[in-house]
């Protein structure tokens, strides 16, 4: 199966269970209704665990986005863009906010899935936030940012970049029992999906 995000295609084995979740029915029906509502790009599952994608390719537009790269919103206000940045938020920050309200909208296909066929949908990838190995304090959470663009320079290499946005995602995240893993097209080691 593959699945288009941000001009990249992810192909996912066949047996894969893989939802565009900010497509999904739920997602546009019910979560929109909450003003700011964002979600996650994929929801999937790999043995057991689930698996919340958040792809953002930059390639060909670094210089607008050199702000994002800089945790805590650190450079949203003095960085040199064409963008405008008011409003928004560095990476580490809008990632962590749409892991979070992914993990509230599926809680809440648990409770609207008796009259909801687009909440029923997404109950399995629920239930593994409620299973008895996440009970047990088993990481049954992955978290990716899928990061493309040329960030490195000089002073600063991109794999330096990732790992700062990742240690900042994993603090913003502290609440939930997860790994957390930035990458890109050179350190991906395509175990749930592969790029093209």
């Amino acid at each position: 199966m593959i699945i288009e995000e941000s001009g990249l295609h992810f192909r996912f084995r066949e047996d894969s269970f893989v939802k565009k979740y900010d497509d999904s029915n739920f997602y546009r029906n019910y979560m929109n209704q909450l003003p700011e509502a964002k979600g996650v790009d994929f929801i999937s599952m790999e043995d057991g665990r689930l698996v919340l994608t958040e792809i953002k390719n930059c390639k060909g537009h670094e210089a607008d986005n050199n702000w994002r790269i800089f945790h805590d919103n650190k450079k949203v206000t003095t960085s040199k863009t064409s963008v405008n940045t008011t409003g928004r938020e560095s990476l580490d920050i809008e990632v962590s906010k749409k892991i979070a309200l992914t993990i509230g909208g599926l809680i809440g296909t648990n409770t609207k899935s008796a009259g909801s066929s687009s909440a029923e949908e997404l109950t399995k990838y629920a239930e593994v936030l409620v299973s008895p190995a996440a009970k047990a304090g088993n990481k049954q959470i992955l978290v990716i940012l899928f990061l493309e663009g040329d960030f490195g320079c000089e002073t600063r290499r991109k794999t330096t970049i990732m790992m700062e946005l990742q240690r900042s995602i994993k603090k913003k995240l502290s609440w939930l029992n997860c790994v957390v893993s930035v990458v890109d097209s050179a350190t991906y080691q395509n175990k749930i999906f592969s790029v093209e």
